[in-house]
C-alpha cells in the first residue's frame, strides 16, 4: 500500500541580519521620536506653561551666581558667612520644594503614566525652551557651586554645592504639574473564586449515600 505523497514544506523565511535589526530599530525610534515631538507642538504650542517655576529657578540662579562671585572676590569672613546662610536656604527650600514634587508626581500618577527621565529631566516631556530653562539652571548651579568651593576651598563657599537641589526640585515640580505624558491604562483582571460548598450539601468521602447511616 502505497503512502500518500508528503506536501511540500514551505519555504523558510529569510533570517533578519543585525544590520537589518539595527535599522529597523532606528527607524522605529526616529519615528516615535518626530511623533512625540509633534505631541509637544501640539500640546504646549508658543505658550508653555509653569512660568512662575520657570522665573523663580532663574532668579535664584542668578542670586546665587552673583552672591558666590562676590564673596569669592571680596573674601571676609562677614560676605562668606552671609552667602553660606544664603545657600543653606536655598538647600532648604530645595528639600521643601522636592517634596511638594514628590507628591504632584503621586498626584499625577494616578491618571498618566510618568517616567523618571521625564519628570525629573524633562526628557520628552517638556518643549525645548522650558528644559533649557529648567535643566540650564541646574547645570550653572553645579558648575558654579563646585567652582566656588574649589576657589576657596575649606571655606564657606562649600555650601554652594547644595543649592543644585533647588533646581533639580523646580524640575521636578514643573514636569509633575505640566509635563506630557500618556494616559494610565487600567487593566481589570476578573478573578472567579470558587463557591465554597455548604455543610448540609457535603457528603463524606469515601462513602455511598445510605452507608454509615445509624440503623
Amino acid at each position: 500500500m502505497s503512502g500518500s505523497p508528503k506536501a511540500p514544506k514551505p519555504p523558510k523565511a529569510p533570517k533578519q541580519t543585525a544590520a537589518e535589526a539595527r535599522a529597523e530599530a532606528q527607524a522605529t525610534a526616529a519615528a516615535g521620536k518626530a511623533d512625540r515631538t509633534k505631541a509637544i507642538a501640539e500640546r504646549f504650542g508658543e505658550r508653555v506653561p509653569g512660568q512662575g517655576l520657570l522665573r523663580a529657578t532663574q532668579v535664584t540662579t542668578a542670586i546665587f551666581v552673583a552672591a558666590t562671585l562676590v564673596a569669592a572676590i571680596v573674601d571676609t569672613r562677614e560676605v562668606r558667612i552671609v552667602v553660606a546662610l544664603l545657600d543653606s536656604a536655598f538647600f532648604v527650600a530645595g528639600c521643601v520644594l522636592f517634596l511638594a514634587a514628590l507628591w504632584a508626581g503621586a498626584q499625577r500618577s494616578r491618571e498618566a503614566d510618568l517616567t523618571m527621565s521625564g519628570w525629573w529631566f524633562l526628557s520628552g516631556s517638556a518643549p525645548t525652551s522650558a528644559r533649557v530653562t529648567l535643566l540650564g539652571a541646574v547645570a550653572v548651579q553645579i558648575a558654579v557651586g563646585v567652582a566656588g568651593a574649589a576657589f576657596r576651598f575649606g571655606s564657606l563657599l562649600a555650601f554652594g554645592i547644595l543649592v543644585p537641589t533647588l533646581g533639580l526640585a523646580f524640575c521636578g515640580l514643573w514636569g509633575a504639574r505640566h509635563g506630557l505624558f500618556p494616559p494610565r491604562r487600567f487593566v481589570e483582571e476578573r478573578v472567579e473564586i470558587p463557591r465554597r460548598r455548604s455543610a448540609k450539601t457535603a457528603r463524606p468521602v469515601g462513602r455511598k449515600s445510605g452507608e454509615g447511616a445509624p440503623r
